[in-house]
């Protein structure tokens, strides 16, 4: 009798002292912590709302005053096919020999043919270089006939890199002068072009815009240069909800005026057995500053959850999600429940 007295007492003792652990803060632990100064607290109102940090999205000005080039004209590196006929009879280029070939405009923008020398034709159209020739070879073949056909445009090359269908280099010609046409041949990935950053690098600048802002806003769609270098790439940002939320984890941010009411309602929502409405918190990093700010969110008011959809969510914010009271008070009732559950079956086991 005496040893199931005991077991009983060490039973009991184990249930007294029973605490259930929590996973994330509780309100009263919250505004503990406001008064020791240790974060500053923010009840959410329509004045408290931070500014959004999104501002209007432009390129520089100097790229948005640059005007399409003439895409026309010859430059260094290009590639042309010459081919050269006499009329009457043939005396200095046959059939064969009138065939130039291809031919490269050198680094000082000339190009070699014979009996007609070097001829600078950085510049200048075909046709202009077309007449230059055909001039030239007057004082050595009778009325020559000059044929120009550009081969490859090497002089006003343009690269795409990062996230498109077709990246790689593209020559600045016809139908191919602005970004959004460039754009609409490299294929960039459209699943969500609010979060598609385009960044076009041009003489030691850059400059950023997301996709979305060219397909809105026309004065975007910004002469091309040659040397651009135009790179795609998914923003990628998230928020942590953590608590008694239906789904704990990072919820992706899916576009830029993403707010707080947009991420609870991609994590489920509060969780109706557990959570506590007045203890909804979004906690935001201080840059240089360790105090974090923690706004709170009353979610028994309607107002407070009109200004849930207001209030825009940052990169690496955190909400946070408290269990309500009651929930802890059954969680330990469930534990002392068990435990004299467990005292029960060893008195019956104790001879």
């Amino acid at each position: 009798m005496k040893r199931r007295l005991v077991t009983i007492a060490l039973l009991a003792t184990v249930a007294a002292g029973c605490v259930m652990p929590r996973a994330v803060t509780s309100l009263g632990e919250v505004q503990a912590a406001s008064d020791d100064r240790r974060i500053t607290l923010v009840p959410v109102t329509s004045a408290s709302i931070p500014q959004s940090p999104i501002v209007a999205a432009s390129f520089p000005a100097e790229y948005l005053s640059a005007q399409p080039i003439e895409h026309e004209l010859l430059g260094t590196g290009d590639v042309v096919k010459v081919h050269v006929w006499e009329g009457g009879a043939a005396t200095v280029f046959t059939a064969n020999s009138g065939d130039l070939g291809e031919i490269s405009v050198d680094d000082q923008g000339r190009l070699y043919l014979p009996f007609a020398g070097m001829i600078p034709v950085a510049g200048r159209s075909i046709p202009e270089v077309r007449g230059d020739i055909t001039r030239r070879l007057r004082t050595v073949v009778r009325n020559p006939q000059v044929d120009i056909r550009l081969v490859r445009l090497r002089s006003k090359l343009i690269s795409v890199q990062g996230n498109a269908a077709k990246a790689g280099s593209y020559p600045i010609e016809r139908g191919r002068t602005r970004l959004g046409e460039l754009l609409g041949e490299a294929a960039p990935d459209l699943k969500n072009p609010e979060m598609l950053e385009v960044t076009v690098r041009r003489a030691g600048q850059s400059g950023s815009v997301r996709l979305a802002d060219i397909l809105r806003n026309p004065s975007l769609d910004i002469a091309l240069q040659p040397g651009d270098a135009v790179v795609l790439s998914e923003i990628v940002e998230n928020v942590t909800v953590l608590g008694a939320a239906g789904v704990q984890g990072q919820v992706r941010i899916a576009k830029r005026e993403y707010s707080v009411a947009d991420v609870l309602g991609q994590a489920r929502g509060l969780d109706e057995n557990a959570a506590d409405p007045r203890a909804v918190f979004l906690v935001r990093p201080q840059p240089g500053v360790g105090t974090p700010i923690v706004y709170q969110f009353e979610m028994r008011r309607p107002e407070t959850v009109a200004l849930a959809s207001r209030f825009v969510v940052r990169d690496k914010d955190a909400i946070l999600i408290s269990n309500a009271p009651f929930t802890q008070t059954r969680k330990a009732l469930s534990a002392i429940t068990q435990t004299i559950g467990t005292a029960r079956s060893a008195v019956v086991a104790v001879p």
